[in-house]
């Protein structure tokens, strides 16, 4: 019996011994140092030197958060003997990838590099570090203008200096712009193509920067409002009647704006009464099956997204017989 109760309990402490090692796995990888953020980099614009990182959505439950550091490289400006040593300058939320430093002077050079802290405080490597000496940003372009060509938006402004490029910004909800740009490469032209949506309202706005390896950008221009609800289409031209015994024929140009949806037809017989529509069409041409033996006028209009044009009229149209 005792030899049964001995075995009984010696094989509890190996169980309670090996359970105990398997629950202390997790204890020793949070010891461990936490991945670094990685692509770090910067964009200067105007009063801000915006810091952007990556780090994995997943790991994020197993950090704090991050630490940003900034050095002061060189600066014409102040004192020989300026600290050239990291500094803490911010600590951000494990799930927050920006940060925007104000405190910087134009010409001085910083260098910046960020680590994150897991939930035992222990810090990770460091990030790359990046150098940055913010520039005076140039002005931003004036008179930004847009014009619908084709299924395309060509948005166009005034060049705002030599050597200057461009990044255009859009956004559905006015004045509220991304950090990132249209464009994938800065521009070297003072004009930009883009989709042309009809059924959104969109609104646009450009910024000026300098090249190099950071992005010095100045503040927005103003702001273009592309609302298609307000297009208003040219009228038809070259419209014309061919009068049969039985029928009228209408026919006009295409319209000149490839947003255009259609036509609207109205015709007058009585002056009295005036113009009543009497039919739509989706082609430059429309067909009047009331016999025309007393004279009419007709109007055509074009229709945009969602506002007609100014009429183009035709008059005193009849079927005169030969004889």
């Amino acid at each position: 019996m005792r030899r049964q109760v001995t075995f009984y309990f010696l094989l509890f402490t190996v169980c309670l011994f090996i359970s105990c090692g398997k629950r202390g796995d997790p204890s020793l990888k949070s010891y461990e140092k936490p991945d670094p953020p990685s692509g770090l980099r910067a964009i200067h614009r105007g009063s801000e030197i915006i810091l952007l990182w990556n780090f994995s959505k997943e790991k994020e439950p197993s950090i704090k958060g991050f630490y940003l550091m900034k050095a002061i490289v060189s600066s014409p400006s102040l004192e020989k003997g300026i600290r050239k040593d990291f500094e803490k300058i911010a600590f951000l939320k494990s799930d927050e990838r920006s940060y925007a430093d104000t405190d910087f002077n134009i010409g001085t050079e910083y260098r910046y590099k960020i680590v994150s802290q897991n939930l035992r405080g222990i810090l990770s490597n460091d990030s790359d570090i990046i150098n940055i000496i913010p520039r005076k940003v140039p002005f931003p372009p004036r008179k930004v203008e847009f014009r619908v060509e084709d299924n395309s938006l060509l948005l166009s402004w005034e060049r705002a200096g030599d050597g200057i490029l461009y990044n255009v910004y859009r956004t559905y909800k006015k004045g509220q712009y991304t950090l990132m740009p249209l464009n994938r490469e800065p521009i070297r032209e003072t004009s930009f193509k883009d989709n042309f949506e009809i059924e959104k309202t969109v609104y646009y706005a450009i910024r000026s920067l300098l090249g190099g390896d950071v992005r010095d950008e100045g503040p927005l221009s103003e702001e273009v409002e592309v609302n298609p609800s307000e297009f208003v289409p040219s009228p038809p031209e070259g419209l014309q009647a061919v009068v049969t015994e039985d029928k009228t024929y209408l026919l006009w140009k295409e319209a000149a704006e490839t947003w255009v949806t259609g036509y609207r037809i109205y015709r007058e017989i009585d002056k009295k009464e005036g113009f009543v529509f009497i039919g739509d069409t989706q082609i430059p041409a429309f067909v009047d099956n009331e016999r025309p033996t007393v004279s009419r006028n007709y109007r055509v209009t074009a229709i945009g997204p969602s506002k007609e044009s100014p009429a183009t009229e035709i008059g005193d149209v009849v079927f005169i017989p030969y004889r």
